[in-house]
């Protein structure tokens, strides 16, 4: 197939660079609202969980598809007094005027308008209100930005804080970020690409190929938009991954067309040989990485399968535009591509493979297997010990930097203000009947007394709960005649929808606290009362408490399918059994070495300052699967380029030492260029203002270094050396499907069984 797609595209290279082209500018077109076709939910509830049951019979069945904000008054001028004084309650008073006459508005609570004291500061300077926004098809980012226009004052600063402020700060903070890494990654790719290269012309050629990945990508995602909620945080890795593996596959490319010129091959061979070698391996090493990002489909939460599915279409994108497009162009420049040469680069001379640095470290590498083994795996082994004090907890408002003023909101609500009751728990009750008869009235006495009696619990708002003095009787009473009582109808119509009932717990532990989990597991373990079907115990606690524990549940899943498909893809293009056991088991120790420089700057803090973020004190799992998915496939890229290039000398040359220090001689090199260009472009990721972004961005940088190094430069030679010809051995049964299905750079090869000692 390479062979052909080689001689096609030296056949009729401007006619595929011109579809190419029509290709670009139309998805160019296409993309122009693309970041306002994603959804601003990020998508991490769990399906079918208590928490996500919740919010559904909410909007549902209560008809009460909102979402609060947070109105923080904070007085300009000392003058304008505390809370209670006249003028700050006129000036609350004029700007809430305004809020009460907005459509997307449901309702308003203040500490002036429901006299609710823990809306007042400890200090009694500051007072908030909570907005009831009409969520909507858009999550409520609409009605967010239009009450953000019409909120404003000349006598008070109005703050806007809540998750949905936090998410659209995220969702602008995010935008920014990309253009600024993207701006940044190409204008350093474009000098290091020179110095690489030496040539300007076969320079600009991979960030050609990386610019067409982002559009041919982002124009994808966007039709997936059209069936699929795709999350804000999908653009991200779209761009993170498309750019940097296109870069790398247009590296191996365009090195691999230049080796053969230089060996004095014609054009049109040095492209059809490009394409068997090199462009069949970028294809097999898209492919890997692609399988492993789809893994993640395997997780409930639309947020994990929009990263997977995002990954995937930036990698195939990649993979396609330097498999297809990139030859076109070389084969419409020729020798050209070394045109406009450096100065100091047309002095360079190709070094005989025996003088060759590279050549050199490896027969070094392999005088010393041993000691090379356990000094890398003890380096290793040291990096990753933090992992082990590693904590798992939720992302909040820190995650944006401090200027961001949903973070402001947020830490003013929790330091000045006695309770702020930010996050409570939200119970959502279904009765045998109307919620206003006897038996459900009963039932839901009885939950109400035992969530009342849990530990942990300060207050619950419902039904039955409206004033201590009252008891059951009273109620039924109440609810049987609501036409004679206000008080029953204004209550039913905030709590009650036919057979549902709506309870708010308060409670006393903080929101992201295990203690707050744990408070939801005994909520959730109160015996269901007779009069009652069935209970979901909603709010962030408990989304938090389902997120982990289906973390839990399907991530080993997860990793362990990842591990089968690169496996099993490795053993069909190298034809061996203990190499891609080897190469599963030094990815995992070398992610493993990544996860604990993780927790080491993000949970414990270390260059916090200098990288202008808040430690949390625990770790994103939503991060570490990112990274472990995505690291994990791109640590075979390496991999594969380097084997595949070692399998092919060894097959020629029927000796394994020799098969080695070649390889690496020819492939050391390109592999350290192409770790230093994807790092240029993790590196300005890791730069951004949102910890989320930050995080993925070094966890995949620091896991490309140490793979580019410490594994295929130091364990990759050391362990091929000490097991020799067992390097490439496959039982009979496993050899004869390799030779059927064969998917390396060379068919139908006699298999290698010598090595020079």
């Amino acid at each position: 197939m390479f062979p052909f797609l080689g001689a096609l595209t030296g056949r009729h290279p401007l006619r595929i660079v011109l579809v190419g082209l029509f290709l670009v500018l139309l998805g160019a077109l296409y993309n122009l609202d693309v970041m306002q076709r994603l959804t601003l939910s990020p998508g991490w509830d769990v399906p079918g969980s208590g928490s996500a049951e919740s919010v559904r019979l909410l909007r549902d069945k209560m008809d009460r598809d909102e979402t609060p904000v947070f109105l923080l008054f904070r007085p300009r001028d000392p003058a304008l007094g505390n809370v209670d004084s006249p003028a700050y309650r006129a000036a609350v008073e004029d700007v809430l005027a305004g809020i009460s006459r907005n459509p997307d508005v449901n309702s308003v609570t203040s500490y002036h308008g429901n006299a609710v004291e823990r809306m007042r500061s400890v200090d009694g300077t500051l007072s908030y209100a909570v907005v009831q926004l009409d969520r909507g098809g858009d999550e409520g980012i609409g009605a967010f930005r239009r009450l953000r226009e019409q909120v404003h004052s000349q006598r008070l600063d109005v703050l806007m804080g809540g998750e949905l402020a936090t998410y659209v700060d995220i969702r602008d903070q995010l935008a920014q970020d990309i253009w600024h890494a993207e701006l940044a990654s190409f204008a350093a790719l474009a000098l290091l690409l020179i110095w690489v290269f030496g040539s300007l012309v076969a320079a600009m050629l991979p960030l050609v190929v990386g610019g067409v990945t982002i559009i041919l990508s982002m124009a994808c995602l966007k039709l997936f938009t059209q069936v699929l909620d795709v999350s804000v945080y999908a653009a991200n890795v779209v761009s993170m991954l498309g750019l940097g593996l296109a870069i790398d596959y247009a590296l191996f490319i365009v090195s691999r067309y230049r080796e053969e010129l230089a060996a004095g091959q014609s054009e049109g061979d040095s492209l059809r040989r490009t394409l068997a070698t090199a462009g069949r391996t970028v294809a097999f090493s898209g492919l890997t990485v692609a399988a492993s990002l789809l893994c993640l489909l395997m997780l409930p939460q639309r947020f994990f399968q929009n990263m997977g599915l995002a990954g995937s279409l930036s990698v195939a994108a990649a993979m396609l535009t330097s498999i297809v497009l990139l030859p076109a162009l070389l084969a419409l420049l020729g020798r050209r591509v070394n045109s406009l040469s450096l100065p100091i680069q047309r002095r360079r001379r190709e070094r005989s493979l025996e003088g060759g640095r590279w050549y050199r470290f490896s027969h070094f590498v392999m005088r010393y297997p041993w000691w090379v083994l356990f000094t890398t795996l003890l380096l290793l082994v040291t990096m990753g010990l933090p992992v082990l004090r590693m904590d798992i907890g939720p992302a909040d408002s820190r995650t944006l930097p401090i200027s961001a003023e949903s973070r402001q909101v947020q830490e003013i609500l929790e330091t000045r203000f006695r309770q702020a009751d930010l996050s409570p728990l939200v119970v959502v009750v279904r009765t045998r009947g109307p919620v206003e008869g006897e038996a459900s009235l009963a039932g839901l006495d009885a939950l109400t007394r035992a969530i009342q009696a849990t530990p942990g619990v300060t207050r619950v708002q419902g039904l039955v709960s409206v004033d201590a003095n009252m008891t059951l009787a009273d109620y039924q009473l109440l609810y049987a005649y609501p036409e004679q009582f206000p008080l029953a109808g204004e209550t039913l119509a905030t709590y009650a929808r036919e057979d549902h009932a709506l309870m708010f717990v308060d409670y006393t532990p903080p929101p992201v606290s295990e203690a707050a989990r744990e408070l939801v597991g005994r909520l959730r373990a109160i015996p269901l009362p007779e009069g009652l079907v069935e209970v979901h115990v909603g709010g962030f606690p408990a989304f938090h408490l389902d997120y982990l524990e289906t973390l839990a549940a399907w991530v080993p899943w997860t990793v362990l399918a990842i591990v089968c498909v690169i496996f099993v893809l490795l053993f069909f293009m190298l034809g061996s059994v203990l190499i891609p056991l080897k190469a599963v088991l030094t990815n995992l120790l070398s992610l493993s070495a990544t996860f604990g420089a993780l927790v080491w700057v993000f949970q414990f803090g270390h260059f916090s300052e200098w990288m202008n973020f808040t430690p949390q004190g625990s770790m994103d799992g939503t991060i570490l699967v990112l990274i472990f998915a995505a690291a994990f496939g791109l640590s075979i890229d390496y991999e594969v380029f380097l084997l595949s290039r070692i399998k092919e000398i060894c097959v020629r040359t029927q000796d394994n030492f020799q098969a080695v220090a070649a390889g690496i001689q020819k492939s050391g090199p390109i592999i350290t260029s192409a770790a230093l260009l994807i790092g240029i472009v993790l590196g300005a990721f890791a730069m951004g203002e949102v910890v989320f972004m930050k995080a993925m961005g070094l966890g995949l940088l620091l896991s490309v270094l140490v793979d580019a190094t410490l594994v295929r430069m130091l364990l990759v030679p050391a362990s091929l050396r000490l097991l020799g010809r067992l390097n490439w051995w496959a039982p009979k049964p496993l050899l004869a499907l390799y030779r059927r299905f064969n998917l390396g750079e060379e068919q139908d090869v006699p298999r290698p069984h010598s090595e020079n000692p």
